[in-house]
């Protein structure tokens, strides 16, 4: 499976804060870089992330294609939390995110193991650019709003 790993340093934060800002489900619209949408009875301004919790989305792909995933919070720590998507376009998807100190601010690394419908051919043709374009522009988003 393939595995895309970012690291950004986001300076004059601490990693709680950061770590707290991602919790946060107000915020997820925020990081992605393309409209998403929550399903069922979720409010995002009510929603903390925490080991255990499920929700759905919807997430338009390249802002055209309708996506429904289902995710669940596999764990949830100090320095890190990690979701899993349970359904959706992939066939399978695991995101880390991790947080530690760094010289002036705070490491965030997202490290997401996923695996496409119709396998490496389709990873290298479609799905391994569009990951790697996605959490790029998270990373800028999450600059943008704690830097």
């Amino acid at each position: 499976m393939p595995v895309l790993e970012l690291t950004t340093l986001i300076p004059g934060r601490t990693p709680t804060q950061v770590l707290d800002f991602c919790l946060e489900g107000v915020n997820f619209p925020k990081i992605f870089p393309e409209r998403i949408a929550p399903l069922g009875d979720i409010d995002l301004n009510d929603l903390r992330i925490e080991a255990g919790r499920q929700f759905r989305f919807r997430h338009w792909m390249f802002n055209l294609i309708p996506s429904d995933w289902t995710v669940a919070i596999r764990e949830a720590g100090d320095s890190h939390f990690v979701d899993e998507m349970l359904k959706g376009p992939l066939r399978a998807f695991r995101h880390e995110h991790r947080v530690a100190p760094g010289e002036g601010g705070t490491l965030y690394t997202d490290r997401v193991t996923y695996s496409a419908i119709g396998g490496a051919f389709s990873e290298r043709l479609l799905v391994n650019g569009y990951m790697r374009r996605i959490f790029e522009a998270r990373h800028r988003n999450m600059l943008r709003l704690l830097g």
